[in-house]
């Protein structure tokens, strides 16, 4: 299987929708069947909830999703421990 890349956006790092993951603005390597396989599994490992909104306000959405947020393409450049993903810091979490 394929290791995707997912880089957040350098100019995006502070937009709202990052509130809805767990994981803040880092680039993340891992196996994926393709991209928007790779974006699901990042919103799924990194899902949290959203306090602080009234009715009637934006919610945002997960930035792994977001492809104006996250790049998201193919990157062999990390060994990548299968159901994992490797953070920009050197740390994994688990898919």
């Amino acid at each position: 299987m394929p290791i995707y890349k997912l880089e957040p956006v350098e100019s995006l790092k502070h937009h709202d929708d990052w509130r809805l993951s767990g994981l803040g603005p880092m680039s993340v390597w891992l196996h994926a069947h393709d991209k928007d396989d790779a974006r699901r599994k990042m919103q799924l490992a990194t899902i949290t909830t959203v306090e602080g909104y009234e009715e009637g306000q934006l919610v945002p959405d997960s930035p792994w999703l977001n492809s104006a947020v996250v790049s998201c393409d193919r990157d062999g450049s990390h060994k990548v421990p299968k159901g994992m993903a490797l953070l920009g810091n050197g740390s994994t979490i688990d898919l």
